[in-house]
């Protein structure tokens, strides 16, 4: 095994660790917080009150359970003697982002229908629908929508950008982009656990990964992240505002098509601006310049070598929990519909 070798197998170990920690985090978090709802249902009877405090601490537990992974990430990259390598945050947006973010979003959305087509095979989205996400988007009360937008769009933005681009895609560039690129969106895809997010997660974790080693900055990513969610909030208050089936399902059709529309236009101009100028493909075409990248690829190891390395011990069991909890959901929405 060479060094770099070595290196890439001590990193990947590091992510599953970072990643076991997370999963073992948010669970634990999870099971607290039904106790802290009963808790809370009985000291606080003013349903915006508890709502407010239930959402509050529901965001900081998820924050939490992405943060402290990143710090540990940090740890035990270190502890080996290998180099960490900070996330890219310069306080800066790219000119690009406006046309970025609708391309972007077309391209996760046009994922998530093709995801949703295949789980529709298991009867899935009625489960999902009526058990995982019942208690999503109820209520349009402004509290309500302001809530939702910390803590399903910012929080969730904010935190999982920096643990899977900013930490884990950061230090695996070392090893060559495409490889970054592709595991970050993978883990990412898998951590979510659920059948009916998996594939257009990790197509969105392309596209993430893609716009944040385009543009040297983790902001970037983490706005498109956000208005990303966004849309599914938005989405979920026009369902609550209109209350009629129908017309709600017109108006969310005509929004997302023309999302689309403006998606396919910004997509084939970004396309023409990347392809019409001679120029390497890191030379800052779209914000970003060759010095940032000095660490890309600094350290390759080889396609197939990166392959068997990628199953390390913890990340063997990241992996399996996560897909195992994947096929219990299927099982169990087969078993709900029927």
């Amino acid at each position: 095994m060479t060094q770099n070798e070595r290196y890439f197998r001590r990193v990947v170990g590091s992510v599953g660790m970072t990643l076991l920690l997370f999963l073992l985090m948010l669970n634990l978090f999870g099971v607290l917080l039904v106790f802290f709802s009963a808790l809370l249902s009985i000291f606080i009877q003013n349903e915006a009150a508890y709502y407010i405090v239930y959402q509050t601490v529901y965001a900081a537990g998820y924050l939490a359970s992405f943060m402290v992974p990143v710090a540990l990430l940090k740890r035990l990259i270190g502890k080996g003697g290998y180099p960490y390598f900070s996330m890219q945050a310069p306080p800066k947006v790219s000119p690009w982002l406006p046309l970025m973010i609708p391309a972007a979003i077309t391209l996760i959305f046009s994922a998530a229908y093709v995801n949703s087509a295949l789980v529709d095979i298991f009867h899935y989205s009625a489960f999902s629908s009526e058990v995982i996400w019942e208690s999503v988007g109820e209520g349009t009360a402004p509290y309500r929508l302001v809530l939702d937008f910390i803590v399903i769009c910012a929080v969730p933005g904010f935190c999982e950008e920096f643990l899977f681009r900013g930490a884990i895609m950061t230090n695996l560039m070392p090893f060559g982009r495409s490889n970054a690129i592709l595991i970050s969106a993978l883990l990412f895809g898998l951590m979510h656990q659920n059948a009916e997010q998996v594939l257009f997660a990790f197509a969105a974790g392309i596209v993430l990964g893609v716009v944040y080693e385009k543009t040297g900055s983790i902001w970037n990513c983490t706005i498109l992240h956000i208005l990303n969610n966004f849309i599914s909030v938005f989405e979920s208050a026009i369902l609550q505002k209109l209350g009629d089936l129908f017309a709600s399902s017109v108006a969310i059709t005509l929004l997302e098509a023309g999302v689309f529309a403006l998606g396919v236009i910004c997509l084939l101009i970004l396309v023409k601006k990347f392809f019409s100028e001679k120029h390497d493909l890191r030379n800052g075409v779209f914000g970003r310049s060759i010095s940032e990248l000095h660490v890309c690829a600094a350290y390759p190891v080889a396609q197939k070598r990166a392959v068997k390395l990628f199953f390390t011990p913890s990340m063997i069991i990241f992996l399996s929990v996560c897909v195992l909890q994947i096929l219990l959901l299927l099982l169990v929405a087969v078993l709900y519909v029927g």
